[in-house]
């Protein structure tokens, strides 16, 4: 899927999956906080967040927090 950050990704992903960003983006337009997204091991928080750069090959990965107690 061709996309230039992380943002753009989910925008394609969300037209596949109708309503999928609704569980990864909160009404602030950040991402929620029971949900990471890494780039190629690296959590985008650290980095540039949703507009964190993306490039042929790179792998991103879309994890739900889970808790238990």
């Amino acid at each position: 899927m061709d996309a230039d950050n992380v943002e753009e990704l989910l925008r394609h992903l969300d037209a596949r999956f109708p309503d999928l960003s609704a569980f990864i983006i909160n009404e602030k337009h950040e991402l929620r906080r029971y949900v990471n997204v890494f780039v190629n091991e690296e959590d985008v928080r650290l980095g540039n967040g949703l507009t964190t750069q993306l490039k042929e090959g790179d792998r991103v990965s879309i994890v739900p927090i889970i808790a238990g107690g």
